[in-house]
């Protein structure tokens, strides 16, 4: 039931910083953050059981275990830049999320070039 821990949590945040949006506004942003962090943090938790769930299947299957630290340095540029914009725009700083959600597109295709490069080379190889 920890998705109702959550979401409680989330609601009794948002309620908070409703009520107190007009009347304490810094407060009511440092609501949002702290919620936030406080939701990414429990769930570091279970992105670890994931993560290990997949290094024991990539072993087991016999795959390089350099095509998976690729995907899953992908998907953790992927999550922790979504998660700083969208801090961002809670903020109210639409511009600064634009450039984190750049920064990490740009990320990502750097992260995954080596990959691409070996996929050409195996398919310039049937050639």
């Amino acid at each position: 039931m920890e998705i109702l821990q959550i979401v409680i949590l989330g609601i009794v945040a948002t309620l908070l910083s409703v009520s107190l949006k007009n009347s304490s506004p810094n407060f009511s942003l440092l609501i949002g953050l702290v919620t936030g962090i406080l939701i990414f943090l429990f769930m570091a938790e279970y992105l670890k059981k994931v993560l290990d769930i997949l290094i024991n299947l990539t072993q087991s299957a016999g795959v390089n275990g350099a095509y998976i630290e690729v995907v899953l340095k992908i998907m953790g540029i992927a999550y922790i830049s979504r998660f700083g914009a969208e801090l961002c725009k809670d903020a109210g700083e639409s511009a600064v999320a634009a450039k984190i959600d750049l920064a990490g597109k740009v990320l990502i295709a750097v992260v995954s070039s080596p990959v691409i490069l070996a996929l050409m080379e195996m398919v310039q190889n049937f050639i």
